[in-house]
């Protein structure tokens, strides 16, 4: 395999932000230094009750490369407890080009195999249904390489605005309702390259 995407969803303690900070970059900069990252982009919740404080999402351009790395014994510890997995895109609303503010809804879906079908539906119903409204700027959704991940989809979308993201899921006429399955969505901000 030589290309994927991470997501990296990250417990965080209140408190703890700079610590984990300054691990994730000692990480960060460990994996670049032996290849096989393409790019990488660190998000932090805009609220600090989200269950996963930050994501981290990086393009692999080598899995084989970046799995010595990460499993390497020098490898630095990031404080925090994290919960990996790589992904293929399986749908894709590309964001228009020359957007330079908005915030990131990262929606993490817990998905029991055998029902991919069932979830795609509701899925694109209701991206179908945020496509229509006002902020909406793109959306790309991701299926774990590993059918035992804990995370089955993860769901990567920009908004304007919060206040427009906000408005629109807060609709009535949303069909999120509809989503019968257990999700972890939270609205980021990057912080880190």
């Amino acid at each position: 395999m030589t290309a994927a995407t991470l997501f990296n969803l990250f417990e965080v303690p209140t408190g703890a932000e700079e610590r984990f900070l300054a691990g994730w970059q000692r990480a960060r900069d460990f994996i670049d230094e032996r290849g096989g990252l393409a790019a990488t982009t660190l998000h932090q919740s805009i609220t600090p009750h989200a269950e996963f404080r930050f994501v981290n999402v990086a393009e692999i351009d080598s899995v084989e490369t970046w799995r010595g790395a990460v499993m390497s014994d020098d490898f630095p510890p990031v404080p925090g407890v994290p919960h990996p997995a790589l992904y293929e895109v399986v749908q894709e609303d590309p964001e228009p080009a020359g957007v330079t503010e908005s915030v990131v809804l990262i929606n993490a879906f817990e998905v029991a195999e055998g029902r991919d079908e069932e979830f795609m539906m509701t899925w694109e119903h209701a991206r179908d249904w945020l496509r229509a409204q006002p902020g909406y700027l793109g959306t790309r959704l991701h299926r774990s390489l590993d059918p035992g991940a804990e995370f089955r989809y993860v769901n990567r979308g920009t908004f304007r605005t919060s206040a427009e993201f906000t408005a629109a899921i807060s609709s009535p006429a949303f069909p999120g309702g509809a989503m019968r399955f257990r999700s972890h969505p939270m609205l980021y901000e990057v912080v880190a390259h």
